[in-house]
């Protein structure tokens, strides 16, 4: 999207989240990653703390999408949509810290199934 290799945004993450929501109208952006980061090309830029390195499998960020979409679907929680961003990002990575509690290996469909247990 930024047309930049990984090490490039990695340098200047808040930066790369910033010109992502700029050539996209202002949007919101979750810029996946260690401390997921959440933000707009203005205002404060939130970092999120839960989650671990087991999140990087491949689906993660899908299922974390898909998350998202189904509660922004829900009107009552569009009226703020930073705040339901800021919570699906940290209810993602606590779903995966209760597994990474639970047991050393899962996959990403426990994930999904966490997720809707909490």
């Amino acid at each position: 999207m930024l047309g930049k290799t990984v090490p490039q945004i990695q340098a200047d993450r808040p930066q790369a989240l910033r010109k992502i929501s700029r050539q996209f109208g202002n949007c919101w952006v979750v810029l996946k990653g260690h401390q997921t980061l959440i933000g707009r090309s203005t205002g404060e830029i939130f970092v999120n703390s839960s989650g671990n390195p087991h999140m990087a499998q491949g689906g993660s960020g899908d299922v974390l999408s898909g998350f998202i979409a189904g509660l922004l679907a829900q009107p009552a929680l569009q009226a703020d949509v930073g705040k339901t961003l800021r919570y699906a990002v940290w209810r993602h990575g606590r779903a995966a810290d209760a597994l990474q509690s639970a047991r050393k290996n899962w996959v990403v469909e426990d994930l999904v199934t966490e997720l809707g247990a909490l």
